[in-house]
């Protein structure tokens, strides 16, 4: 009986010396979990509130580049096409995701060996430019539909055109000349995410 017992407190010392996981470190150490994931909230109310001023431009002014804010508003876009009965969330991401690569190809091509720009930046401009197109498909909900939301999309377009391409021209070194090649392919992504909302 005693050797049994012996034998068991052999294998327990261990273990009854380990002070077990301490919790005392207490969360005030932690970072936020938002911050951990690289998600700012600031950051995207920021961006969002430039974005909806037409008139304001200056990257610099919009911080720095997340993909957060740009998930958001796909998310935001396709719940809205839901309320419409229609399921877009695919056509959503996946034209952005090809208009990205698209947009860092071409102007990576016109950079011309220059400093180029990157694929985050890329994503995150046109992403944060989709935000108009937020504002449409909530607009086709109420609006009447015929020549009314056909302006409306015209104008929430160029909008969105106007925007992504003075981005993309801020972002671009010696781009004098070439912003009518920059704004081609975003006036066509975008009038394909106005066509979703409308039709």
């Amino acid at each position: 009986g005693c050797s049994v017992s012996g034998m068991g407190m052999g294998f327990a010392a261990p273990f009854m010396n380990d002070p077990g996981p301490s919790f005392t470190g207490g969360v005030e150490d932690e970072p936020p979990l938002l911050e951990e994931l690289g998600i700012d909230p600031g950051q995207i109310v920021r961006r969002t509130v430039g974005m909806l001023n037409p008139l304001k431009t200056r990257a610099e002014e919009a911080g720095d580049d997340d993909l957060a804010g740009p998930l958001l508003f796909g998310i935001i876009m396709g719940s809205l096409h839901l309320l419409h009965g229609r399921v877009h969330f695919g056509y959503i991401l996946g034209w952005t995701t090809l208009a990205t690569l698209a947009m860092y190809w071409l102007l990576n091509q016109m950079a011309a060996g220059g400093e180029g720009i990157e694929l985050y930046r890329c994503g995150s401009i046109i992403g944060y430019c989709m935000l108009p197109m937020c504002l449409l498909a909530a607009l086709v909900l109420f609006l009447p539909g015929g020549l009314v939301t056909g302006v409306v999309a015209a104008v929430l377009v160029l909008w969105c055109t106007s925007k992504a391409t003075a981005l993309f021209m801020r972002s671009l070194p010696h781009s004098e000349g070439k912003r009518m090649v920059v704004a081609y392919p975003c006036f066509t992504l975008y009038t394909l995410y106005a066509l979703l909302s409308v039709y």
